[in-house]
């Protein structure tokens, strides 16, 4: 937990939203929405003002992935914005069919996306839905007292080593499944 802070008024909220979906035909659909509100009105120049409360952005994405991490079709809407041009950055994620959801996937969508070619927005909601594809979409259900067995074991290493801080080599978390590994292997 947060220590208490000093004395202060919201002046803007930000609100992510993500859903992981096993969706009955077998493949999964992954939705981020994003939503930002000021606490007060302002004038804005396509808009006229923007008053406490409402959207300043409000956007959305989904990814339809199948179980390999292939995305085979994606929606991106920007339904509010600061600007009347903003929603037209989205026309281009059809250029993500295709691709797969793997190491590099993040440096693929700023390549593609990145700067100029894109909404800065939306690249973060495809992040996001990168992190929360994983989480939904894993083979193994549980890795947390799942039986430990050399299926298992290797998606470990596969998709988790040096990934983060915890699933660093020569990590305690590490060292503990690689000597599981060990044993299995004997």
């Amino acid at each position: 937990m947060l220590s208490k802070p000093a004395k202060r008024d919201i002046r803007h909220r930000r609100r992510y939203i993500g859903n992981g979906y096993h969706r009955e035909d077998g493949l999964w659909d992954i939705e981020v929405f994003l939503t930002d509100k000021k606490s007060y009105t302002f004038n804005n120049r396509d808009r006229g003002y923007i008053a406490a409360g409402e959207p300043l952005h409000e956007m959305a994405i989904r990814l339809t992935l199948t179980s390999e991490f292939e995305i085979i079709d994606i929606e991106a809407v920007i339904n509010q914005s600061p600007y009347l041009i903003c929603p037209t950055a989205v026309e281009k994620c059809h250029l993500l069919k295709g691709e797969f959801i793997k190491p590099g996937f993040n440096k693929r969508v700023l390549k593609l996306f990145g700067g100029a070619k894109g909404c800065r927005h939306i690249n973060d909601l495809l992040a996001y839905a990168a992190t929360l594809s994983f989480q939904s979409i894993n083979h193994n259900d549980s890795l947390v007292d799942k039986e430990i067995n050399l299926e298992n074991l290797t998606y470990i290493k596969e998709k988790f080593v040096n990934s983060c801080y915890t699933y660093r080599e020569g990590g305690e978390v590490y060292n503990y499944y690689q000597e599981a590994f060990e044993n299995i292997l004997k």
